[in-house]
């Protein structure tokens, strides 16, 4: 009888833990919902106390960011040659540079000199563009005149806040000679208008520091130093930056294309049993952000989107936009390097960066 009794008892204790996390986890959604920049300026206070905390752990950090040069595996190292056109590789949140791994190796059999931009991911993406547009001071010395970019994901967005910000004043620093002039940015799946999947971020920055950690790049404050998350409320829908950024004309004499993929990777019977499951569990308050997050992933299912951002919010007024087959990942890198698939958006972008003069 006890033990039954007893059984019952911890069963109820277990009930009320788990109410008590999803009640936790529900407050916590509704509070960053509403308050976005309130948390966006928490989560950089907390970055910046650790980054004074513990100096020698950052500096060591940081030194895996910056502009490097790439050489392909297998290729004798024949270095930067002036007379070979620039190409400025930009990765996107939580992503160690992988993506690169099939575009990368075909531009250097085309006879570019390549570069790979890595920046702290998951800090403000206007500290990112500003990392990215001190890096090109550093090109500019190195004698290099012109380059073109190719962005993946948010690394688009760090690459136009770079070229248009009035803060940071490229067009007149270009003019002045004290960067390289930028004729091309090709960007691939970025969200120019948000993607509602950005708050299930923490998935992909566990795979970003594990990645990390095999290359032995990784350090226990490493989830913090490269960002405290700020780059999330960034690319959510309607964000301050976003709003701003998109208020922007785009940027003078800069040859600018889209490409975004139109496959998704889930059915609509697993999307339907996903969103019943978060509606059983969070507020009246909440529901409507679980709505925009099933119209999202709905029109990825029907063909217009990458899994992971919708054809819609990687269009720009103006800007010549194309399509190809593949998600997010798929349409620009392989899953393995011993692959012989050619993902389809790197054929666009070798003919497009080979046509620029």
């Amino acid at each position: 009888m006890n033990d039954k009794k007893n059984r019952r008892i911890r069963k109820k204790r277990w009930l009320w833990v788990i109410t008590g996390i999803l009640l936790l986890i529900g407050l916590w959604q509704l509070f960053t919902n509403l308050y976005r920049e309130e948390e966006k300026k928490l989560r950089r206070q907390l970055r910046e106390a650790v980054k004074e905390r513990f100096p020698e752990q950052t500096a060591k950090f940081y030194q895996t960011f910056g502009l490097f040069y790439f050489e392909a595996d297998g290729e004798a190292p024949g270095g930067m040659a002036l007379e070979r056109k620039s190409v400025v590789l930009v990765h996107g949140l939580d992503d160690p540079g992988q993506v690169w791994q099939s575009l990368a190796p075909e531009l250097v059999k085309e006879d570019f000199n390549v570069w790979l931009m890595q920046y702290p991911n998951d800090q403000p993406i206007v500290e990112s563009a500003r990392l990215f547009f001190e890096e090109l001071k550093g090109l500019k010395q190195l004698g290099i005149q012109r380059i073109s970019i190719v962005a993946h994901s948010m690394g688009g967005l760090v690459s136009r806040e770079m070229l248009t910000s009035p803060e940071i004043e490229y067009s007149r620093s270009a003019r002045n000679r004290l960067v390289p002039e930028v004729a091309a940015l090709i960007m691939v799946g970025t969200p120019n208008h948000g993607s509602q999947l950005a708050r299930f971020r923490v998935f992909t920055e566990m795979r970003d520091h594990l990645i990390r950690l095999t290359k032995g790049e990784a350090i226990w404050l490493g989830a913090i130093i490269d960002g405290a998350g700020e780059a999330k409320i960034d690319l959510l829908p309607g964000s301050r930056f976003l709003t701003e950024l998109n208020k922007r004309p785009h940027p003078e004499g800069v040859d600018m294309l889209i490409i975004a993929g139109i496959t998704s990777p889930w059915n609509e019977s697993d999307i339907n049993r996903w969103l019943s499951y978060l509606r059983q569990k969070m507020s009246a308050d909440q529901q409507e952000w679980v709505d925009e997050l099933g119209e999202d992933m709905m029109s990825m299912t029907h063909g217009l989107g990458d899994g992971l951002v919708t054809v819609e919010s990687t269009r720009l007024e103006g800007v010549e936009h194309r399509t190809v087959e593949g998600t997010h990942l798929s349409m620009i890198r392989n899953i393995t390097k011993s692959s012989q698939r050619m993902p389809p958006a790197v054929p666009i972008i070798v003919d497009r960066l080979k046509g620029e003069e």
